[in-house]
């Protein structure tokens, strides 16, 4: 198998997902621009690793160690962005990044028996260990992105540790081929590159799709919910819901956290803790029951399509709206329509009666 048709599609790919991703309005700037610009350097390295094989271009290859060693803090960094509420990275993050990348950088500048390549391996990996860190994160620590998109950022996590994961291999396996005898040896190792990089891919993937599919977040304990609830989350609760029913935020389906606590003037996690202690449940399911309650009330009162009353009471997917239906009313929203409309036509029958 060649490499070359390989890495040059990879690069390809990454282009093309990063104008989708800089082009989302909805993720923060900065996002943007960090997820932008780790995708961007991951179409740079692949397309090196393929001029360097097919076309013998090792002048790159004093390049592309510093251009590896960006990838994951850069793409670390634009996750670090959707859990702050500013929407940027913290002080802390940027702190941590730099560091290490000071000392990367250093590590190769300083002339040293050891290989580039063992310095982009031991970065990249690090990194890859903060990214599958944050996959413990309960879902609203991710304050800039709306509840109903926290799956997706866990797929987005695993796809960027599987991108690194990518670049850990093909440079693993161009440090063994240097390190064996002849060219030959090493000529076949490049071949070969590709192979390991599927088979490192798919081994992330075998590990890492029960993490992302699987139950991430746990109901709050039956021992939390009985704490005794604090007068402020009482008072923020208060304004909470005071918010929700004048303003209906919750007919926004891309409503954040973030926003909500720059609407109620507390930091997000604030809100996110009080409904927790308060109500024993997320700030998703918090929601939820209020565009399930404007659902049941719509469903009552107008002859609307189901379709857009999901719509107008903030859901975006029909197995999402006919979930959270059922959990809280215990039938679907079809069924709630029809015994609406049964109970309209003994009011109307009554009617009839009384004036006769």
């Amino acid at each position: 198998m060649n490499t070359v048709p390989t890495s040059w599609i990879i690069s390809i790919l990454a282009v093309f997902i990063a104008a989708a991703v800089v082009s989302r309005p909805l993720l923060p700037i900065a996002a943007r621009v960090l997820f932008g610009l780790g995708l961007g350097l991951i179409a740079v390295v692949t397309a090196f690793v393929g001029l360097r094989v097919e076309y013998g271009f090792e002048v790159l290859g004093r390049v592309q160690p510093h251009i590896a060693i960006l990838i994951a803090p850069t793409l670390w960094l634009g996750f670090q962005s959707l859990a702050s509420t500013t929407g940027s990275p913290t002080r802390q993050s940027l702190q941590i990044a730099a560091t290490g990348l000071a000392l990367a950088e250093f590590a190769l500048l300083v002339p040293t028996a050891w290989s580039a390549d063992v310095i982009v391996i031991g970065t990249n990996a690090v990194y890859a260990v903060l990214l599958t860190a944050m996959l413990r994160q309960p879902p609203d620590a991710f304050v800039q992105v709306a509840p109903n998109k926290f799956r997706l950022v866990r797929i987005a996590l695993l796809f960027a540790i599987l991108f690194i994961a990518l670049i850990v291999a093909a440079d693993a396996t161009i440090l063994a081929a240097m390190l064996s005898a002849g060219n030959a040896g090493v000529m076949r190792l490049l071949t070969g590159a590709s192979g390991v990089v599927v088979a490192v891919v798919l081994l992330c993937a075998l590990v890492g799709l029960p993490l992302v599919l699987g139950p991430r977040t746990r109901d709050v304990s039956r021992e939390s919910a009985r704490q005794e609830t604090l007068e402020e989350d009482q008072d923020l609760l208060r304004k909470l819901d005071r918010l929700m029913i004048e303003h209906k935020m919750f007919t926004d389906p891309d409503l954040t956290l973030a926003r909500l606590g720059r609407r109620l003037h507390c930091p997000a996690r604030s809100v996110s803790k009080a409904v927790n202690r308060i109500h024993g449940e997320n700030i998703s399911r918090y929601i939820n029951g209020f565009r399930v309650r404007h659902a049941t009330m719509l469903l009552k009162t107008t002859d609307l399509p189901v379709t857009d009353i999901m719509l107008e009471a903030g859901f975006q997917s029909k197995s999402s709206f006919n979930t959270e239906f059922r959990r809280l009313t215990g039938q679907t929203p079809s069924c709630q329509r029809r015994q609406g409309s049964g109970n309209k036509n003994v009011r109307n029958r009554d009617l009839k009666r009384s004036n006769t």
